[in-house]
């Protein structure tokens, strides 16, 4: 029997002797009586139990906790799956800027941080550039959007969304993914946009 159907046994196991010690005392006028000591034994007993197996099971949940946390850390490693977009402040408005800085991840493969500036127009449904090239390794846009119409920007590959964010008006916002070396197209989602013309082709090399 493991501590967690132990803890669960003597915690009803206390709630049924308490109902019934409350039913005996509201139908015998003389109960507990004599039996008293025996009544505060039993209590002691079941209390200590549900409480020592209550502890145990709790410190069973916060090492499965770990376990499956480690597991899944592992499995993160070995599938090398894309890690989520992350969102940092916008840059300035304006041309492309370009900020490349060498490093390395995993075995030892080169990989560079490139920012990248992107705009939509403030009067008709274009960004104001529709190629962007950038080096192999985290790719951030900066997307300034200065109409009241809705933007956002949409990176895929193939018809597959790798990164992206809610539209937004008269705001800007950032987005990043980790990629490498081929051809992407970014393009907005909003419904009819992308038709309009809103898209262009992100070149990795």
């Amino acid at each position: 029997m493991d501590n967690n159907t132990a803890f669960y046994i003597f915690g009803i196991a206390l709630a049924v002797s308490a109902v019934i010690v409350s039913l005996l005392g509201l139908k015998l006028r003389d109960f507990p009586g004599k039996v008293l000591p025996l009544v505060v034994l039993w209590f002691a007993i079941l209390i200590g139990l549900a409480t020592t197996f209550g502890v145990l099971n709790g410190k069973d949940e916060v090492k499965a906790r770990a376990a499956e946390t480690e597991r899944q850390a592992a499995e993160e490693g070995e599938t090398g799956e894309t890690p989520t977009p992350a969102e940092s402040e916008a840059g300035a408005e304006g041309g492309e800027a370009e900020k490349s800085e060498e490093g390395s991840a995993g075995e030892g493969a080169q990989t560079a941080t490139t920012t990248l500036q992107l705009a939509a127009s403030p009067t008709a449904l274009a960004f104001d550039k529709t190629e962007l090239s950038a080096k192999p390794g985290k790719v951030t846009i900066d997307f300034t959007n200065p109409s009241a119409i809705p933007h956002n920007v949409v990176i895929e590959e193939q018809g597959k969304e790798l990164a992206g964010f809610e539209p937004i008006a008269e705001g800007e916002e950032s987005e990043t993914a980790d990629l490498k070396p081929g051809t992407y197209t970014f393009y907005c989602s909003v419904p009819g946009h992308r038709e309009a013309g809103m898209e262009g082709t992100l070149v990795v090399k």
